[in-house]
């Protein structure tokens, strides 16, 4: 064979490959965005679902930029319990953070599954929900009570408990409200600990109040961030609530503030 022909059809060879490569970048860069559309519209939806509940619920906060007003007080609380049973019979509580994002409705499930990948509304979304445990107290009283939620890259659902993990931010905002139609429970964080996803905290009930407290003193013996005053909270702990969700970087581990209730504001005798 010629020079000049085995060199024309290496061109026509190589000239094929390019335009195959580039045709393979374009279907994967246009897969890419389709995927990153979809998943913002998904962070979208979810986040406007969300705030149309707490029209829903009669809650009325000031906020800025999503920001739960940092000076909001338990007892300014309220909602329409039978509006949000009515669109979802699981709902349990809600749970609001003042000066974070955190402002959400609880759900509990008949197991720990359905609610990672579904909304309020049992609509389908990777965002899920905020929900208790299913083998924890329907009403949020038990001794331990375990509250999940995605750490979401949008900054949503349970995102700014990872925030905890420093000291500054933790001082700063140690107050959780959780809100049941009972009751409005006011509650101060203890400690934030960063745990292997299979670590052995799923207990509910305990044979004294002894065992309890060896449970949280246990729980809470190598935390990242913790109260000045964790000793005492320990102490007298009649409950604990572990808020838990994923640690950004490592799938295996689980970051969970853990709080203690210090107020309670009696709804059962309130005319609404």
């Amino acid at each position: 064979m010629p020079k000049h022909a085995h060199t024309a059809e290496t061109t026509v060879k190589g000239g094929l490959l390019s335009r195959l490569l580039l045709i393979f970048g374009s279907i994967l860069l246009v897969v890419a965005v389709l995927i990153g559309g979809y998943i913002v519209w998904q962070y979208l939806d979810a986040q406007n679902r969300y705030s149309n509940l707490q029209s829903v619920a009669g809650l009325e906060l000031t906020t800025s930029q999503s920001v739960v007003d940092p000076n909001l007080q338990v007892d300014e609380l309220s909602f329409d319990w039978e509006a949000l049973s009515a669109l979802n019979p699981d709902v349990v509580g809600w749970i609001i953070v003042p000066g974070t994002n955190i402002n959400y409705p609880i759900v509990q499930g008949t197991n720990n599954d359905y609610y990672l990948y579904h909304l309020f509304d049992s609509s389908s979304s990777g965002t899920g929900a905020i929900f208790a445990d299913y083998e924890g107290s329907a009403t949020l009283t038990g001794q331990h009570n375990i509250i999940y939620g995605h750490n979401m890259f949008d900054g949503s659902m349970f995102s700014d408990m990872l925030m905890y993990t420093n000291q500054g931010y933790f001082d700063e905002h140690r107050r959780i409200y959780v809100c049941t139609p009972e009751a409005n429970y006011e509650l101060s964080a203890a400690a934030a600990i960063n745990v292997a996803a299979d670590a052995p905290l799923r207990e509910f009930a305990f044979a004294d109040q002894e065992s309890f407290t060896a449970f949280v003193r246990q729980t809470l013996a190598s935390p990242v961030t913790a109260a000045q005053d964790i000793e005492d909270r320990i102490a007298e702990a009649g409950s604990l609530y572990s808020f838990v969700t994923c640690e950004t970087f490592d799938a295996s581990r689980r970051i969970i503030l853990c709080a203690v209730p210090t107020r309670t504001v009696d709804l059962t005798d309130v005319e609404l």
